[in-house]
C-alpha cells in the first residue's frame, strides 16, 4: 500500500518545546510512517498507509500530550438508517474515512453526531461515502 499524506492543523502548539512534544507524541502511533510538526504552519504532517485509523490514534496521542487539534462537529439528521444494523453500517463507512475522529449514528433518533479534522472533509464528502449504501445526511442548523 502506498502512503498517504495528512494533515492536522494543531491548536496551542506556540513554541519549538510544544512541537517537539507533539511531534514526540505522534510518532509512538504504530500506524504513522512518518511526522513532523511545522511550527509556522502549526500543522503536524504525517504519512500512513492507513489514513483513517492514524488520524484518529494521532488525535488521540496529540490531545494526551496536553495539546489538541483543530476539529468541527456535525450534527445530521439520517435517512436510511432504519435499524441498529444500518446504524452500525453507516458509523463504520464513516469512520473508515480520512479525516473522522468519530461518528456516531443512532438510528432510534435518526441522528449522526460526526467530529472531523478541521478542513479534511467537506459535507459532500459524507454524503457520497454514505449513498452506495442507501443513507443520506441532512444538515442540521447550528
Amino acid at each position: 500500500m502506498d502512503n498517504t499524506n495528512i494533515t492536522l492543523p494543531l491548536l496551542d502548539v506556540n513554541s519549538p518545546h510544544c512541537a517537539l512534544r507533539v511531534e514526540k507524541a505522534i510518532r509512538t502511533v504504530p500506524a504513522i510512517a512518518g511526522a513532523e510538526v511545522d511550527l509556522n504552519e502549526h500543522a503536524a504532517h504525517l504519512t500512513s498507509t492507513a489514513p483513517a485509523q492514524a488520524v484518529r490514534e494521532a488525535v488521540a496521542a496529540i490531545r494526551q500530550a496536553g495539546y489538541n487539534v483543530a476539529t468541527e462537529h456535525h450534527r445530521f439528521t439520517t435517512t436510511g438508517v432504519t435499524c441498529a444494523g444500518c446504524a452500525n453500517s453507516a458509523g463504520n463507512i464513516l469512520n473508515k474515512l480520512p479525516g473522522i475522529i468519530s461518528a456516531r449514528v443512532d438510528h432510534v433518533d435518526k441522528q449522526a453526531e460526526i467530529e472531523v479534522v478541521k478542513g479534511s472533509l467537506t459535507v459532500d464528502d459524507l454524503l457520497n461515502a454514505l449513498k452506495p449504501a442507501g443513507y443520506g445526511l441532512i444538515a442540521q442548523a447550528a
